[in-house]
């Protein structure tokens, strides 16, 4: 774990989350921006300064980033959170860059999600295959259904979670969500991306909340309105350092 020395965009001091080695670094991290001040407005893009990294250069990587929407529709108030990903990178050893969208500028605080893997190229080593497992839930009455392609990859140090949904009960559907990973590793402790539904009245963006893994257990208190309508369902794709490293 470490935290940031500085950044060109106005927000206070980053903690990050970390398991590193030559090949590639995990970082895990959430913070706020907001996208109206003018720092953030003066920079081409987001530079977070940091101790030295174990690599030099990685590969672009997405991380998320999402903003809070309640309106009151029909007299009830509706949840139209959304966002979408950025392209992020690490630039040299002290410098992790993310690219500045010019659709939230002005758009005022702002979450950004850092669950990636910065993986470096042409380093010279053989890849080697890992065993990815398939991801089931476990619920006393089930009202969560996920994708036949939802799977978890888990290292020693990190896991790699693909989790897609395919739906849910309607009785549930407005109410917070909880349910076991069968067979997750119960040492990551991660607040992740949940994304995925048409936003109708953010037609730019998707629909974006946030989930928790924690113990093995996934929970998530509420979710934008129309979650599970259109494409993309909903999803969350992220690589976890996982808390003891053993």
């Amino acid at each position: 774990m470490f935290v940031s020395t500085s950044n060109n965009f106005g927000a206070g001091q980053i903690q990050f989350k970390d398991y590193q080695c030559s090949l590639y670094v995990v970082l895990n991290a959430k913070f706020t921006v907001n996208t109206s001040s003018p720092a953030y407005l003066a920079a081409s893009r987001m530079e977070i300064k940091v101790p030295d990294l174990s690599i030099g250069r990685s590969v672009e990587v997405p991380v998320a980033i999402r903003f809070a929407d309640r309106r009151t529709i029909s007299g009830q108030e509706v949840n139209c959170d959304g966002g979408t990903v950025l392209i992020s990178k690490v630039a040299d050893k002290n410098t992790i860059v993310i690219e500045r969208h010019r659709l939230f500028d002005n758009q005022g605080e702002m979450t950004i999600i850092i669950s990636a893997m910065y993986a470096t190229l042409n380093n010279g080593n053989n890849p080697q295959k890992v065993q990815r497992t398939m991801l089931q839930l476990q619920q006393e009455n089930p009202y969560l259904y996920m994708s036949d392609s939802a799977y978890f990859v888990a290292d020693q140090h990190w896991v790699f979670l693909c989790m897609g949904f395919s739906h849910c009960l309607y009785d549930y559907k407005n109410l917070p969500w909880e349910a076991t990973l069968k067979d997750f590793p119960t040492d990551v402790t991660a607040d992740v991306a949940f994304i995925g539904g048409v936003n109708a009245y953010n037609p730019q963006v998707c629909g974006m909340g946030e989930a928790h893994i924690e113990n093995g257990v996934f929970t998530m208190q509420e979710r934008m309105y129309n979650f599970c309508e259109g494409s993309p369902k909903p999803f969350v794709f992220a690589f976890l350092v996982r808390d003891t490293q053993e």
